[in-house]
């Protein structure tokens, strides 16, 4: 059996590992090639480019590599369509996964997505476009499978696995020393758009106060690119390790992503920050129709931690908020509302449950 996998962030290579970890078991001799990360390449997985080549952030920055990601596309059509595969499952990364969700289609490969676009957010009519070309959703959330289900799209819900790959963290409690984790992405260019204004609200908080600070480092994103920015303000940089650093931590600076909604489950209160590109912004006001951007507060349905957006994201506006979130009060119920939303992330399994959706299709 031969499965063709595209993973092109880091929080996509991490899921997807252990979906085929999972599917491995199910089907030792499986075969996959495609586009990931190192922990997909652990798992045996034959890389045709690294998800470190995809990290572009924003419309107006792809269409800059549109040719970058032309080549990166048909090398990966023209390689499915010698190799054959029995299927390819699409992980996130949805403005190309669904071209290459489209072309396989058309040669006949089944098609599995893991991990929805946020089509319940913005741009809807992109649903349509997945109920014509994709097989079935495998989606993380109880209220995407409503949506998937009201627009007639297969769909099965499998629950966050964000749960067990985090199940042996452990958070120790707050001392006298403020503990702070910088969470500034996956991607070059949100690093660049973001850390530096982390870097600044760490300086200020110092004139406060005793300030033990954490760089957390994407497998995706160079060590020279952090030490660049982070210069000489006395920051520590660990690499990511499966949530522990955030759990060490007692509140986090994080961009807007997966790495939020860790915070949630192993109960670190965070800020969220973004920034896109004002002609990105621009259209993004236009099309996005909730009133919150974080994972967190869009699950909780209300704002549980501090959004940040465009030239709110500064040094002095990020540390004013980490000092609201440090009040004893407002910092236990802030955890109580962490724990409200990662109930809402299912149970433990969802990696298991995950590979044997994808074999019930494969088998059929």
């Amino acid at each position: 059996m031969k499965l063709a996998i595209v993973a092109g962030e880091a929080s996509g290579d991490l899921h997807a590992s252990e979906v085929l970890h999972e599917l491995k078991r199910l089907s030792p001799g499986l075969v996959t090639f495609g586009i990931g990360g190192d922990l997909l390449a652990g798992e045996g997985m034959t890389l045709l480019h690294h998800a470190k080549e995809m990290g572009i952030v924003g419309l107006f920055n792809v269409l800059r590599h549109l040719r970058f990601f032309r080549r990166v596309f048909d090398e990966l059509i023209a390689r499915i369509e010698v190799e054959k595969p029995d299927a390819v499952l699409l992980v996130d990364y949805p403005d190309f996964n669904l071209r290459v969700a489209k072309r396989c289609r058309e040669l006949g490969v089944k098609v599995l997505y893991y991990i929805s676009p946020q089509v319940w957010a913005w741009r809807r009519g992109r649903v349509k476009q997945i109920a014509k070309r994709v097989d079935r959703m495998i989606v993380l959330f109880p209220f995407e499978e409503t949506f998937y289900k009201e627009h007639g799209v297969p769909v099965t819900y499998v629950g966050h696995p964000l749960i067990d790959e985090l199940a042996h963290v452990t958070r120790s409690p707050r001392g006298e020393v403020l503990r702070v984790a910088l969470l500034p992405g996956s991607r070059r260019g949100e690093v660049e758009s973001l850390l530096p204004a982390m870097v600044d609200a760490i300086g200020l908080l110092r004139r406060e106060q005793s300030i033990d600070a954490t760089l957390v480092q994407a497998p995706t994103i160079q060590r020279e690119q952090l030490e660049r920015i982070v210069g000489n303000a006395d920051i520590r940089i660990v690499p990511h390790r499966g949530g522990q650093s955030i759990a060490d931590a007692d509140i986090a600076l994080s961009s807007s992503g997966t790495a939020t909604l860790e915070c949630a489950v192993v109960g670190t209160p965070v800020v969220v920050m973004y920034r896109l590109s004002p002609a990105t912004h621009w259209l993004a006001k236009r099309l996005v129709k909730l009133p919150h951007f974080s994972l967190v507060n869009i699950i909780a349905g209300k704002e549980v931690v501090p959004e940040l957006l465009q030239h709110e994201v500064t040094g002095e506006r990020i540390a004013a908020e980490v000092w609201k979130l440090a009040d004893p009060e407002r910092y236990a119920a802030t955890v109580r509302e962490l724990e409200d939303v990662r109930g809402k992330l299912g149970g433990p399994g969802a990696s298991r449950r995950t590979a044997e959706a994808i074999m019930s299709v494969l088998r059929t």
